[in-house]
């Protein structure tokens, strides 16, 4: 027992706590992601304040500011979720783990990690205004059948999931929107059917 202890003691412990920041504290560019949701949601909300009332609106209708105010809160909501998350980080001390010898991915994996969830975010926003942009385009059947296939492959869903899944989606839509409620959904300057 005393042979297993000294062995354990005289391995060399490597902190993966990033330099220039205290253990338990998540470095100041973690606060970028849920700043920029907050800045995105705030504006969806400003957005949503400047459209008006449609003059013949049924009672049940929500008007047209309910998608967009409904954006808005769950941005912020998930703003809100990082940063909590960020300052239960904070709160829980970073326990420092044995290893064998130095871990150089280890240490170095925060900034990268944070860089790509960063671009990773951006990415998705780009790739939400390039899907609204198709839709005028080609259509919400096509833009819509086009994005959850783009989407999942990135995060990696078989081809089989990624089909059955999209067109689920696609075919729910329609059958939904178009033919149980009437509503017309933008069919491009091809005019499809769908």
């Amino acid at each position: 027992m005393v042979r297993r202890d000294q062995a354990l003691w005289g391995k060399i412990v490597v902190s993966t706590v990033e330099p220039n920041h205290t253990a338990g504290s998540p470095p100041k560019s973690n606060w970028l992601l849920p700043a920029f949701w907050m800045l995105i949601g705030i504006t969806f909300y400003l957005g949503a304040t400047q459209i008006k009332t449609a003059i013949v609106q049924d009672k049940h209708d929500p008007g047209p500011a309910a998608i967009c105010l409904l954006c808005s809160v769950a941005l912020i909501l998930l703003s809100a979720t990082q940063a909590v998350q960020l300052l239960l980080v904070r709160r829980t001390p970073a326990v420092p783990k044995p290893t064998e010898g130095p871990d150089v991915t280890r240490q170095n994996a925060g900034p990268r990690s944070t860089t790509r969830s960063l671009q990773q975010a951006l990415l998705g926003v780009a790739v939400i205004g390039v899907y609204i942009y198709g839709v005028s385009q080609i259509g919400f059947g096509l833009a819509s059948f086009a994005f959850g296939i783009t989407s999942m492959k990135c995060f990696g869903v078989s081809w089989r999931h990624t089909l059955l899944a999209t067109t689920a989606c696609v075919a729910t839509v329609y059958l939904v929107f178009i033919k149980l409620l009437g509503i017309l959904l933008p069919t491009g300057r091809w005019d499809l059917p769908y």
